[in-house]
């Protein structure tokens, strides 16, 4: 339903920024509608509507867009009033343009657009080298990142909404795309990690910095840091010889401080290798003595981060941990979307409830939602809508929180909490299983060789009727021709392939252990071909979705996996046909048992938990990356 308002004197001010909400969500300005009329005040939002009249009160330039949602939610009410008051001082979500995916201009500013109309103040963009750095032309090379320009085009639109755009870059590891270059190796520690006490590691970290500083407005940076598990183990042993990890990890975090302070940012980092270098894993249990909480700079926001707990013991537990820091303590959750081409929303969903609950009973004021592109950024951004609204609903109400979050994804897109926690069928293939993010059959079923079957120990016979269902769900969902029905639209399409291939190596094999040629011949010459001409459609959705949200870069990855699986399917057909017509004796791969991917079963023999989402490792057993 279309929102029509009538712009007070008052509400003048924010003409421009309602047309453009037009790429979003049917919001706009006109004659003869609700007459809106806006102050600003100190009192968080206030939002009331008596006849064909509104007012909305607002304390940061957000909230007046969360009001113009709040009105299009409620528009079939006559009159009503709430009130609501932010809990989080900041709020919002980061960005991956790191793994592959670099979003385009438009989809960037949409996302501003939507996060403004939930009422998240903040944007944090990730991008390890897909930045312009003046100084290093190989820092980015043929990435397609984004320009300084860009950058200052995106901070001005998101000022516009209220929305602040905060960079986040790594000065530690996960550069490995930068390391590859040969100009970068004297600066490489080991696999992605810098060289630490190395002036020319400092001298690019600053430049990176300082490239940020000119383009955008915030004073918060965040310097990741994070997982850096060859810290001090490559070429500086080499050079120097050891020295205790927490001791190297406080003394470069001190010297890119000092390099954020002279550009006037406030350094935030991930917190995981504070505890990594203690215990040996992710924030697990144990205290970390106090000579050693001492050392770590106070000038640093802290991040814990965690994606995966469905306890609210566990994040009570880290926070109170985190809190024994002299830092300010923020929190990250996440928005799974890198599980593979479906996203996890209904576990994100879950433990967003949890995590959020804690952080507010122990007065964390900062958090955000992350949406990582892990092996290809394969799903689409928009996929992570419903936990943008569930952050912003946690922030803003006490209750009716899920129902809330329907409502106004409903009014946002068109689609409710139910339409989208339909994309993440294709990963539920029983009733029966948990809901585990890892676990993504679309994704090792679609891209596994139908000769070598490497998952086909984990397919069950209701697989086929279960992707033809979601194929017809799915479809229904993006015939409606809302704005974002062209991700409905990939998956089903993505459910049409999965229906005749989930189980396509079970029965080459299975016909082939009963020497069954006319079976083998069937499946050659008529499920084949089937499937190639479904496979086409879905590469042209796949592709159109890519297109629509994201830079050129990075699909050069897809049109590889995508071509080589293709090519391996017609391998397949005719093998299949060089046998039945007895030109080769025997067919090798369908001769191999098949046995579980991950080395467990469970008491049915069908282990449908299954965690493997590199493409490297679903595509074939060979080798096929780095050779060791």
């Amino acid at each position: 339903m279309e929102l029509k308002v009538t712009l007070m004197e008052s509400a003048a001010r924010f003409e421009k920024q309602i047309k453009l909400l037009g790429a979003v969500t049917d919001i706009v300005c006109g004659e003869s509608g609700l007459a809106l009329s806006c102050e600003k005040g100190e009192n968080g939002l206030t939002v009331t509507k008596k006849n064909n009249a509104a007012h909305i009160a607002y304390e940061k330039d957000v909230e007046f867009f969360r009001g113009l949602l709040t009105l299009k939610t409620r528009a079939e009410e006559e009159s009503f009033s709430i009130q609501e008051k932010a809990r989080f001082a900041f709020n919002g979500e980061m960005l991956d343009n790191s793994r592959n995916s670099v979003l385009n201009m438009k989809t960037a500013k949409e996302v501003i657009m939507y996060s403004a109309l939930l009422g998240l103040d903040n944007v944090l963009l990730y991008n390890e080298e897909t930045f312009e750095v003046p100084e290093d032309p190989y820092f980015g090379y043929m990435r397609m990142g984004y320009t300084k320009k860009d950058v200052r085009e995106l901070t001005d639109f998101a000022r516009e909404f209220g929305v602040t755009i905060v960079p986040c870059i790594q000065t530690l590891a996960h550069l490995a795309q930068t390391l590859r270059w040969a100009c970068h190796r004297d600066i490489c520690d080991a696999g992605d990690t810098l060289l630490v006490e190395e002036e020319k590691t400092y001298a690019l970290i600053e430049n990176i910095i300082k490239s940020w500083r000119g383009c955008v407005d915030t004073d918060i940076v965040n310097i990741g840091m994070d997982e850096a598990f060859y810290l001090g183990r490559g070429q500086y042993m080499d050079k120097h010889g050891y020295k205790p990890h927490f001791e190297l990890m406080c003394e470069h975090l001190k010297r890119v401080i000092q390099i954020c302070k002279k550009y006037n940012f406030k350094p935030m980092i991930w917190s995981d290798m504070f505890f990594h270098l203690v215990f040996g894993g992710y924030y697990t249990d144990g205290v970390i003595d106090q000579e050693l909480l001492d050392m770590v700079p106070e000038d640093v926001i802290l991040t814990y981060w965690d994606y995966y707990s469905t306890d609210k013991d566990k994040y009570d537990r880290q926070i109170k941990k985190h809190l024994a820091f002299k830092n300010k303590i923020a929190f990250a959750g996440g928005a799974w979307k890198w599980s593979g081409i479906v996203p996890s929303i209904d576990h994100s969903m879950n433990v967003t409830k949890l995590a959020l609950e804690a952080c507010r009973e122990n007065g964390i004021d900062m958090v955000f939602t992350t949406a990582w592109g892990d092996n290809g950024a394969e799903a689409s951004i928009m996929t992570i809508l419903p936990v943008l609204a569930l952050f912003a609903e946690i922030s803003y109400s006490d209750a009716d929180v899920d129902q809330k979050v329907s409502d106004k994804l409903k009014a946002l897109t068109g689609y409710d909490t139910a339409d989208f926690m339909t994309l993440c069928s294709l990963n539920r293939t029983t009733q029966t299983e948990p809901i585990v993010p890892h676990n993504n059959p679309a994704k090792y079923l679609f891209f596994q060789d139908p000769l070598m079957g490497l998952f086909d120990y984990h397919v069950l016979s209701s697989f086929p009727a279960h992707y033809a269902a979601c194929s017809k769900t799915l479809d229904a969902l993006a015939s409606r021709g809302e704005k974002l029905s062209y991700v409905f639209d990939t998956l089903a399409k993505l459910s049409s392939v999965l229906e005749l291939k989930c189980d396509l190596g079970v029965r080459l094999k299975a016909a082939y252990d009963a020497d069954d040629k006319p079976a083998l011949l069937q499946l050659a010459d008529e499920v084949i071909p089937e499937l190639l001409a479904r496979f086409d459609t879905y590469y042209e959705a796949f592709r159109k979705q890519w297109y629509k949200e994201s830079r050129p870069g990075g699909f050069d990855v897809q049109d590889l996996r995508f071509g080589g699986l293709k090519q391996r399917i017609l391998n397949a057909q005719r093998t299949v046909r060089a046998y039945v017509n007895g030109e080769i004796e025997a067919v090798s791969e369908l001769k191999v048992p098949r046995l579980p991917f991950d080395c467990r079963t469970s008491d049915e023999g069908c282990d449908i938990n299954v965690d493997c989402n590199l493409w490297d490792y679903i595509s074939t057993p060979n080798v096929n990356s780095k050779v060791r």
